[in-house]
């Protein structure tokens, strides 16, 4: 299933950045530092926005599986946000980022996808452009469901 800490080992793969620059969007997490000085430098944000389930298959016994619809978002906040934000357009021709995704029981869904931008403005102090990018990925999720206690 396709949730936060798989969504990381996806992304650590496809992107092969040093864990510090790979972050979960939380509030304020947009206030890093920038250091012109470091090549790498860009921050990648990711967070599960939303789960939909589809499809229910029904067994003969207490387990049952659905397909979920994943909405995530990544955002890219440095020196290189743009350039890796562009890269997520050709995900789609990548085999490396369709076996990252497989390997969590997980794949992109190609459409309605797009990268935007914003400028943050931080009181004239480390100013800088954010770029994100918006994703559908279908998983499965199952759960035996026999009334045990939780």
């Amino acid at each position: 299933m396709l949730d936060s800490p798989a969504l990381r080992r996806v992304l650590k793969e496809i992107f092969d950045v040093d864990d510090k620059y790979l972050v979960p969007i939380n509030q304020g997490w947009l206030m890093p530092t920038i250091d012109k000085d470091d090549k790498v430098g860009t921050w990648i944000g990711y967070r599960i926005m939303a789960k939909e389930p589809r499809l229910r298959a029904n067994t003969p016994d207490a387990n049952v599986a659905t397909a979920l619809l994943v909405h995530f978002r990544l955002t890219f906040v440095g020196p290189q946000a743009e350039e890796y934000a562009d890269r997520t357009m050709l995900w789609d021709s990548r085999d490396d980022v369709r076996q990252a995704f497989a390997k969590e029981n997980a794949q992109l869904n190609y459409t309605n996808r797009r990268i935007s931008s914003y400028s943050l403005r931080n009181s004239g102090f480390n100013d800088y452009m954010i770029w994100y990018a918006d994703f559908l990925a279908v998983t499965t999720y199952g759960e035996n469901i026999d009334r045990n206690k939780w």
